[in-house]
């Protein structure tokens, strides 16, 4: 599987050494990241798959999607997701292919299917569910990754990564790939926004009650922190932006004071962020509250084109 976030392989934003972190202003790289999906309400042309030979790979659209290989006899052999599926799928076709077994799938391949997404985070979620679903045999898949939500609830006040779903009582939002993007997303969240500070006084230890007034944080200030932070997870860009740029900050003056880990923490806070912004239509939560739904369309598309 083509790994295109930053959780799965090393990310060209990825802080390998807090010490050279690049001082990169929040809103230049949501620039920089629009055309992948980033807090972009844009949309890529969807509902369809291309299907191509291998010597016709130039025709492949150089956005994020998923790609299918398909055998002489239409048999599915791999699922893969890419940020550019053009540059992606050809690289199978590189001299410098350095897994065997990989080698003699690509000398089967006769047909490649594209799905185009409006993300890589939404490209990432289709490939989980049609490698579910398909289970192509060139496809080392010992598990699949977890789909995870964002849990805003009012009763204790509080901002968390949820696996489990209940029925609707908070809200929830989602669903985003992957438990430490979107775990480290919401602990960001959870520092810019102290929701779980606006509870009276009584109900917060000693600690608590010291860390909330530092912050000037009170229980009048729920309704506004909880607006806050559900602009970013509804992917507003200025909230976005804003909310990158004060972990960006944070991060710097780690560096300075060569809290490296910390600062390397920051960055994974960063790119969490930025994943969980991205949008995606792929998937939804059910009306029930309890359960993710794939969008079926989606998926016919994509088995029927196998053939």
């Amino acid at each position: 599987m083509d790994r295109g976030s930053p959780w799965t392989r090393t990310s060209p934003h990825r802080v390998a050494d807090a010490r050279r972190v690049a001082h990169v202003p929040a809103d230049e790289r949501l620039f920089e990241h629009r055309g992948r999906g980033y807090a972009s309400s844009s949309r890529a042309t969807l509902g369809y798959v291309l299907a191509v030979a291998p010597a016709d790979l130039a025709k492949l659209p150089s956005t994020p999607g998923v790609y299918l290989f398909i055998d002489a006899r239409g048999h599915l052999l791999y699922v893969g997701r890419a940020s550019n599926l053009r540059s992606r799928v050809r690289s199978y076709w590189n001299s410098g292919l350095d897994r065997p077994g990989l080698r003699g799938m690509v000398r089967r391949i006769r047909r490649v299917l594209a799905g185009p997404c409006i993300s890589e985070h939404e490209a990432a979620l289709l490939e989980r569910t049609l490698l579910e679903r398909l289970d192509p045999p060139f496809n080392r898949t010992t598990g699949f990754e977890t789909v995870v939500g964002v849990r805003l609830s009012s009763t204790p006040p509080g901002i968390a990564a949820v696996v489990e779903l209940a029925p609707r009582i908070d809200r929830v939002f989602g669903p985003y790939l992957g438990w430490a993007p979107t775990y480290a997303a919401a602990s960001a969240l959870m520092r810019l926004f102290p929701v779980h500070f606006c509870r009276p006084p009584g109900e917060l230890d000693s600690i608590e009650r010291d860390l909330a007034r530092i912050r000037g944080v009170g229980e009048h200030d729920l309704d506004d922190l909880s607006q806050r932070a559900a602009n970013v997870l509804d992917r507003d860009r200025s909230a976005v932006i804003d909310a990158v740029d004060r972990v960006r900050r944070e991060r710097e003056h780690a560096s300075e004071l060569c809290l490296y880990e910390r600062a390397s923490e920051l960055q994974r806070q960063i790119d969490g962020i930025l994943w969980i912004t991205q949008r995606q239509d792929v998937m939804r939560l059910g009306d029930s509250g309890d359960r993710w739904i794939a969008d079926e369309s989606r998926i016919d598309a994509v088995v029927e084109a196998i053939g």
